[in-house]
């Protein structure tokens, strides 16, 4: 174990790669078993990516001295797992999957570069230094010798180890990982200020993140525009299309503020028949009149197919020509009359149009 926390030493490729899938393979297992619980589930993932990261640096360092490089090399595979074992929570299937082969990518990288520091330290499952000559000595001197039954001769002596065996006493596991992740936090400071800054912004502010409600702040950007510039408040008229049908057969249209009326008609060709600008047309269709007298003039009047009348009127008149229909009895327009009886219940009925006879 104490070989996974080692600074020194070398590690061949096998067992680099060994010890970054075991990382990412028990961060998904454990990650996995909060899923459930959104929030449970990103500090998870954040507290295993701080773990991971100075294990994987460690292998990658002592990888990195078998093949003697250094570099970005080394930093971008524990840099890419950490990172991802951050946004496991975060992550689409697409998204997993790319960050997935990134990290496979970034360790592949190392992995292939081919051995050339020259050692003859004892190899202990892909591990090559110190702590293995201790370990392998330990283990020679810890195992049982039988007796001879050939008298006279001398037990063999023991084999010597190839390199000469530091005389340190062993350090525990946890000691050699602190000693690990203060390492790494020193490299980090004095060569990857900047990376190391943004990976730890990312990791603690995306928890954070991802509880904001981001649809309700973006369904409302007229609000927060015009928080910036307070202006008093005021009624809007609706501004929605609203076709309302009246009982003498004809039908009142309210689309953005501009009141029609349309009825059918005697049959006429399909164009214009009025226009208020040019003056031009039948001149019946000049003026919708009530039976008071009061009468508005509609600044366009067109023939439709299956010669249906579209009388349009200034969006200045539409409130006044809705509470005229219904106080009064009666309208004429372009030789047409229409009885306005049940015309005020008809209005109230529909919300677009019963909003101007109780503003």
């Amino acid at each position: 174990m104490n070989t996974l926390f080692c600074l020194r030493g070398y590690d061949n490729a096998a067992r680099f790669l060994a010890i970054q899938i075991a990382l990412l393979f028990s961060a998904l297992i454990f990650i996995g078993l909060f899923l459930s619980l959104p929030m449970a589930s990103s500090y998870v993932a954040l507290v295993l990516a701080w773990l991971a990261l100075p294990l994987s640096w460690m292998t990658a360092k002592r990888r990195g001295a078998e093949a003697k490089t250094s570099g970005l090399l080394v930093m971008l595979p524990p840099l890419a797992l950490a990172l991802f074992i951050a946004l496991i929570p975060y992550l689409n299937a697409v998204g997993f999957w790319l960050g997935f082969v990134l990290v496979v990518a970034a360790s592949a990288a190392l992995a292939i570069k081919p051995a050339k520091a020259n050692t003859k330290a004892v190899s202990l499952y892909g591990y090559r230094g110190p702590l293995g000559h201790l370990l392998s000595a330990k283990s020679y001197h810890g195992s049982r010798v039988e007796p001879s039954l050939v008298g006279g001769e001398a037990p063999a002596s023991e084999p010597e180890p190839t390199e000469e065996v530091d005389a340190e006493p062993a350090i525990p596991a946890t000691q050699l990982y602190l000693q690990g992740v203060k390492a790494f936090a020193g490299q980090c400071v004095g060569k990857l200020r900047i990376a190391a800054g943004a990976v730890t912004l990312v990791l603690v502010v995306l928890p954070w993140v991802s509880t904001i409600d981001w649809s309700g702040m973006m369904s409302q950007p007229d609000v927060v525009e015009k928080a910036e510039k307070p202006v008093e408040p005021v009624v809007e008229k609706p501004r929605a299309e609203a076709i309302l049908e009246m009982p003498d057969q004809y039908w009142l249209w309210l689309n953005d503020g501009l009141l029609s009326v349309r009825w059918q008609g005697d049959e006429a060709p399909v164009g214009e028949l009025w226009n208020y600008a040019t003056a031009k047309g039948d001149a019946d269709c000049a003026e919708l009149v009530f039976n008071d007298d009061s009468a508005f003039r509609p600044f366009r009047v067109d023939v439709e197919a299956d010669s249906y009348y579209l009388a349009q009127f200034s969006p200045l008149d539409t409130e006044t020509i809705i509470r005229q229909i219904a106080r009064r009895g009666s309208f004429e327009l372009c030789g047409y009359d229409f009885s306005l009886k049940g015309s005020t219940k008809a209005l109230k009925s529909h919300s677009h149009f019963e909003w101007f006879l109780t503003r």
